[in-house]
């Protein structure tokens, strides 16, 4: 089963007031030129374009409710995501706005490097990188960069990249839970004992850890070490009891030691979970069990709900067949 993982988590200002409508002083402004470079390429501006920043500036931390500072490091996250999106002209324009509001943010030029990297200025990204540990005294700002990096990486399949990059993290941060968690997840297809080894340095670092949980859990249930696996997706399931994929892949587990009573309940604990669409291979997959118990009625119930909620054809077909050969 898939494991789908969500990343970027943005503050209150969104990305559709960061793509309001320019000024007409921002119009002013020539195109494809200063604001497509770090701090504007460093030339100078007209008055206009000063009056713009002013504005942009004073309408930003209002709307954002926020100091400069905290609203530049929104910016920063806007850039970030626009050049993970693979949009350099966007995240550059981001940054530069991040900039106007605090040009001694690390994290600014950190991203203005990773632009510049992007654009294989390899030279100039390193002096931002440079620049941007001039301003980082612990170093907090270099782990977002590096994190962001990584998930990049990752996002372009760049698995051994993103995994070199996590390592950088690491020796600034030996205990950062987050990079162990993530190049788990990256081990999970090439090297299982580094994943599961990565994966259980994340959950001792940061017990609450549901998804390295789900995805150790599913490392032992492909080594058919179902019972380990059934304590990973349990222990995923006690601290977020809404987790379906969880109880999905515990079904699995169950099913495979043939506990069909401890999958159906966790099956069940789907169709709870679940929106109405998915409704119909659950029941389906119920009553499949449930015919294995010899509990014919109650498979039969259960495989006719699946077809009035509507299955695909093949499985449709499947599913009216064991009806056929097992129900009057």
């Amino acid at each position: 089963m898939k494991l789908l993982l969500l990343f970027l988590l943005l503050p209150s200002l969104t990305l559709a007031q960061a793509r309001r409508q320019p000024t007409p002083a921002q119009l002013s402004r020539p195109a494809g030129t200063i604001n497509e470079q770090p701090r504007f390429g460093g030339q100078p501006k007209t008055a206009a374009q000063l009056a713009s920043d002013a504005e942009f500036i004073q309408d930003a931390v209002r709307r954002s409710n926020r100091s400069a500072r905290e609203t530049a490091l929104l910016y920063v996250r806007f850039g970030w995501s626009y050049l993970k999106a693979d949009n350099p002209i966007t995240a550059i324009k981001r940054f530069n706005q991040a900039w106007l509001l605090d040009s001694t943010l690390a994290d600014v030029y950190y991203g203005f490097s990773a632009f510049l990297q992007h654009q294989q200025r390899k030279a100039e990204a390193d002096q931002y990188l440079r620049m941007g540990q001039r301003h980082d005294v612990d170093n907090e700002s270099l782990v977002r960069y590096y994190s962001n990096l990584a998930y990049g990486h990752a996002q372009r399949r760049e698995y051994a990249e993103a995994i070199a990059t996590n390592e950088k993290i690491l020796v600034l941060d030996a205990n950062n839970a987050y990079a162990y968690a993530w190049s788990g997840r990256w081990y999970m297809q090439q090297d299982t004992a580094k994943a599961r080894a990565y994966l259980t340095r994340a959950v001792q670092l940061d017990p609450q850890d549901t998804t390295s949980f789900l995805n150790r859990g599913w490392l032992a249930f492909g080594q058919k070490r179902y019972p380990a696996a059934i304590a990973d997706y349990s222990e995923a399931i006690r601290l977020n009891p809404r987790y379906i994929s969880a109880y999905a892949n515990r079904a699995l587990a169950y099913t495979e030691q043939q506990n069909y009573a401890a999958a159906i309940a966790d099956w069940q604990s789907c169709l709870q979970l679940v929106p109405p669409r998915d409704k119909a291979p659950l029941f389906g997959t119920i009553g499949e069990l449930q015919l294995k118990m010899n509990d014919k009625p109650g498979a039969c119930e259960n495989l006719r709900l699946a077809l009035q909620w509507g299955l695909e054809p093949p499985t449709e077909k499947q599913v009216r067949k064991l009806v056929k050969e097992n129900c009057r």
